[in-house]
């Protein structure tokens, strides 16, 4: 805690939260000379999801718009909470995910945008919710899939570790960024991952952190899937904390 509470006691606030986590988690990595402390958590998150699967699958199959509804399940996936009896959690939370109206919701233009592309990049934000993020990309028709994930471990986000145990690469190419930062952090990131960004038709960026680290980069179809976990945040993208996000980048 001293360590910690020292450095952000001398740290640059302009930098995004990303950023500085990268920073803390380097450092606490270091203490407990552990690589991956979360992994035993991150695990159970992506086994408890597989588990799920063929249910899952089975709930797309019978919709009437598959691909709405895998988008639909994928940005609740950025919510569920793991507790005891985490199926029930999980389906409540899943369920509840296809009644709730996005704001912003752009998803008609997404949905629109993936329909014409040839090339998609999907930037994955945590595990467990990593299977809603594979169910999305399995019912776009698309020529080239490309997966994102962390470089290293960090916190829970998604590593090619953890992108191969839920068969992410059966479905898309995986990448990373670069970066061990939570979030995709633009300046921080790798010049591969910054081409492939560019020549990518659509980009889709999951999760908080990495809007937080891509809000200022430039695509025509940039386009941000989340659940608003602060008033920052929300406030900034004209929405509410604990509001569903489809919103293309301006």
């Amino acid at each position: 805690m001293r360590k910690v509470l020292d450095f952000l006691s001398k740290t640059d606030y302009s930098h995004s939260p990303p950023e500085m986590g990268a920073e803390l988690h380097r450092m606490i990595r270091d203490i407990l000379q552990d690589k991956d402390p979360y992994r035993q958590i991150k695990e159970k998150y992506n086994v408890m999801m597989m588990e799920l699967y063929p249910k899952l699958k089975d709930m797309l199959e019978e919709s009437g718009a598959p691909l709405d509804t895998a988008m639909r399940l994928a940005i609740g996936g950025n919510v569920i909470d793991f507790g005891a009896k985490y199926q029930f959690d999980v389906m409540e939370t899943i369920q509840g995910a296809l009644d709730r109206k996005p704001d912003p919701d752009d998803s008609g233009e997404l949905l629109k945008a993936l329909g014409q592309a040839r090339k998609v990049m999907y930037i994955g934000d945590n595990c467990g919710e990593i299977v809603l993020d594979k169910l999305f990309l399995e019912y776009m028709d698309v020529d080239e899939k490309i997966f994102v994930v962390r470089e290293k471990p960090i916190i829970n986000d998604v590593t090619e570790e953890d992108a191969r145990m839920v068969g992410m690469d059966q479905v898309a190419r995986v990448k990373t960024t670069g970066d061990d930062s939570p979030g995709a952090v633009w300046e921080r990131s790798s010049g591969e991952f910054r081409k492939l960004f560019t020549e990518a038709d659509v980009v889709i960026s999951k999760g908080q952190g990495n809007l937080e680290g891509l809000i200022e980069v430039k695509h025509d179809q940039l386009y941000f899937l989340l659940v608003t976990k602060c008033e920052l945040i929300a406030e900034r993208i004209g929405s509410r904390k604990g509001q569903f996000v489809v919103m293309k980048a301006q």
